[in-house]
């Protein structure tokens, strides 16, 4: 599973070597990878632009592309984006090939099939894919004991599942809530509203150490 430490270092390396660089043509060995819109119209629309930025929201992978086109991926469980030269045998487990100025690709691969793409006005992609019911995010600065405590307060739902409910909080999958909790020392199987004031505090601190670790060890 792509845990959020592993998407946002990957964000953090698209911004290094990919951000700046234009798209030269889009190849599909996988069609199924495109969430929308068709195939054909994706690799139209991005071929020519230049990526202007890249961004994490969640576990979704955002590159600007302009004001009018933004570029999304989600790597799902197995999926994950490689630099490569252009001149590098594909491998059958690649479901995208973004072909970039000077010489290189970024390569969607996933031996299960699963990851995706999407692309289009920013708003669209955004709509259709429900981004903006999404909670606040673990790793953001204003992440703090307040946020927690307002997230979790009233939910009757166990703290494990609360926990993993990206509309409550993003940023944790099932790796990093268990560790989390492990380190709290709170059992996932509490009501996620019967956390004391003290237990939150705990708890959000092992979050932020839980994905703090994660990003040091890429």
């Amino acid at each position: 599973m792509a845990e959020v430490p592993e998407v946002e270092v990957l964000v953090r390396d698209l911004r290094e070597a990919v951000v700046g660089r234009r798209i030269e043509a889009v190849t599909l060995p996988q069609p199924v990878a495109v969430r929308f819109p068709s195939p054909e119209e994706y690799a139209g629309l991005l071929a020519g632009r230049t990526v202007e930025d890249a961004q994490r929201w969640a576990k979704h992978i955002w590159l600007p592309l302009g004001a009018d086109l933004a570029l999304e991926v989600h790597l799902m469980l197995w999926g994950t984006l490689v630099l490569a030269p252009s001149t590098q045998l594909i491998i059958p487990d690649t479901m995208i090939v973004w072909r970039l100025e000077g010489g290189e690709d970024l390569r969607l691969i996933d031996k299960l099939g699963y990851a995706r793409s999407a692309a289009g006005a920013p708003e669209v992609v955004i709509e259709r894919l429900d981004l903006a019911s999404l909670g606040p995010d673990a790793l953001e600065p204003g992440f703090d004991d307040a946020v927690l405590h307002r997230r979790l307060q009233g939910r009757r739902g166990v703290l494990k599942t609360v926990l993993l409910n990206q509309r409550v909080l993003a940023g944790l999958g099932n790796r990093d809530a268990d560790e989390s909790m492990w380190l709290a020392g709170i059992d996932p199987r509490r009501s996620a509203s019967s956390l004391s004031e003290e237990e939150i505090s705990k708890l959000r601190a092992a979050i932020d150490q839980v994905l703090q670790e994660g990003l040091a060890l890429r």
